[in-house]
């Protein structure tokens, strides 16, 4: 909303990130002084020329973080005391890095320098809002700022949101973009992991859907998010992933197969299925990697409404290749296809931490 400028993570560089021909054209340019004092000079200059309070360097995320943290660092202003390079000292409301994004009338603040965020989400944040139903219990296990909870709260009007979160500078965000956008009364905000918190909470058979928004995969908190469903009627789960864009189908069979097994030999619900209503492409995420979030409804079959009812035994997927009938099509027995994006030691994707 303040007109940050955000640079590319290689662009003006005279560090060991440059090949050095940048440092080389400043000596050349600018022989007097050197190319440090230059950009020192410039960043003002860049500001004021975009109308900026601040310019920042882009950065990135480790996906091994357990926390997700900012890689983002501030550029100008540089008159404040820092715990390293471009990362204030100070944070929150009023500090250098502290931004606000508005998006669909939604406040969103936060510390650039600290917490991620991303805009290529907000088709999926405004999507997810509209899913939520009018009195709805949500748990959010991996609630960042507020990225999904705050929708579900302010255009779901869900009657209350769990949000779970172990950053403790998204923590902070979180509490502050509640209370700021006037939905503190209907969230309660469980700090550490959401799989240790929810059992101490007591989050079994209690939510009708849960947000599972963790990149590049969410699969260590599925069993967490099936037991927090209600027992009657069950619920929907929306499971994020980074995903080869050829193995979007396997995704999403392993996915309803998988939580079907969870729910099943895992949790002892004997008469439970899954079924992929859905899939969503979020945005690219790398050559041939989108970020997918697939919609997966989980509960008694007794309970399940939608369709290919009949033909619903245990796990399976909905299809609607012809864009008017929509088709179930079953797993496979106990031989369904891992995609390569499923966490194991010797897989693509190896988190100890969600192991």
């Amino acid at each position: 909303d303040d007109r940050c400028l955000i640079l590319p993570r290689t662009a003006l560089r005279v560090d060991e990130k440059n090949d050095g021909e940048f440092r080389a054209f400043l000596e050349l340019l600018v022989p007097n002084k050197s190319p440090e004092e230059c950009l020192s000079a410039l960043w003002p200059l860049l500001g004021r020329l975009y109308s900026s309070p601040r310019v920042a360097r882009r950065g990135d995320i480790d996906p091994e973080s357990k926390v997700r943290q900012s890689g983002h660092r501030l550029l100008y202003p540089d008159t404040f005391g820092a715990i390293e390079p471009g990362v204030p000292s100070e944070t929150g409301p009023g500090a250098p890095g502290w931004i606000m994004v508005t998006e669909h009338g939604i406040r969103q603040s936060l510390d650039l320098t600290r917490v991620m965020f991303s805009r290529g989400n907000v088709t999926e944040k405004i999507r997810f809002g509209k899913l939520v139903q009018e009195g709805d219990v949500v748990l959010d296990m991996y609630a960042g700022i507020g990225y999904y909870t705050l929708p579900a709260l302010i255009h779901g009007r869900a009657a209350r949101v769990y949000c779970c979160e172990w950053n403790p500078d998204a923590i902070a965000a979180l509490n502050y973009n509640l209370s700021d956008n006037g939905v503190e009364d209907r969230a309660i905000v469980l700090e550490g992991d959401s799989r240790i918190t929810t059992a101490q909470a007591r989050i079994i058979d209690c939510v009708d859907r849960v947000s599972l928004g963790l990149l590049p995969s969410c699969e260590g908190g599925w069993k967490t998010a099936v037991q927090a469903l209600r027992m009657d009627t069950g619920g929907v789960l929306h499971i994020h992933g980074n995903v080869s864009t050829v193995e979007k189908k396997i995704w999403s069979l392993w996915i309803s197969h998988r939580l079907a097994e969870i729910a099943r030999n895992d949790l002892g619900y004997d008469d439970w299925v899954a079924v992929c209503c859905n899939v969503e492409k979020v945005k690219s995420f790398a050559p041939k990697v989108d970020h997918y979030v697939a919609d997966v409804w989980v509960g008694p079959r007794a309970a399940y409404v939608g369709g290919g009812r009949d033909e619903v035994i245990f796990a399976g997927i909905l299809t609607n290749e012809d864009g008017e009938t929509t088709k179930f099509e079953a797993c496979s027995g106990n031989a369904i296809e891992e995609p390569s994006c499923a966490l194991k030691k010797d897989g693509v994707l190896h988190q100890d931490w969600m192991m």
